[in-house]
């Protein structure tokens, strides 16, 4: 009998074991020269151009409220969200994990102190507790609103 094992990007914030669907990142980045943006809410820590495109950057260290390490020690997940591509900020990421389906359960009472909402599961994986994150309700439909509005401005 076959497995049913999806793929998730694995990443650290601070000590903290983290996966997104491997179909979400279009790739990942070392650190790179940040524009500011004012008046942004202050987990937008501004953007980048990535071979010509306008990436709005988001610290996922500040939006979960985990404590934010140096930027040179970090790594940029570039992924798509409906309407704008988005940076987010991970302490690191650099392992593919397989997940058994059957090993994902939903989750409850705010894990690691994060909202369920921005939750999409919990993999518990012999020693490791994988969190797994939904990163289209990371961001509101506001906030995705405006960082598409500020990447068209660029364009």
């Amino acid at each position: 009998m076959a497995n049913n094992l999806d793929q998730f990007i694995g990443f650290k914030l601070k000590d903290q074991e983290f996966g997104i669907g491997i179909t979400e990142v279009d790739e990942i980045i070392p650190p790179e020269e940040i524009t500011n943006l004012p008046g942004t809410e202050d987990f937008i820590e501004g953007m980048i151009n990535l071979r010509g495109e306008v990436i709005i950057i988001v610290d996922l260290r500040k939006r979960l409220d985990f404590e934010v390490s140096p930027l040179e020690e970090t790594r940029i997940m570039v992924v798509d969200l409906e309407n704008a591509k988005v940076g987010f900020i991970v302490d690191d990421a650099s392992e593919v994990i397989k997940i058994d389906a059957e090993k994902i359960t939903e989750p409850s009472g705010g894990v690691a102190g994060i909202k369920d909402e921005y939750l999409d599961g919990i993999a518990r994986l012999e020693e490791r507790l994988v969190i797994l994150l939904d990163l289209n309700k990371l961001l509101s439909t506001t906030e995705r609103a405006k960082i598409a509005e500020v990447e068209d401005q660029f364009e």
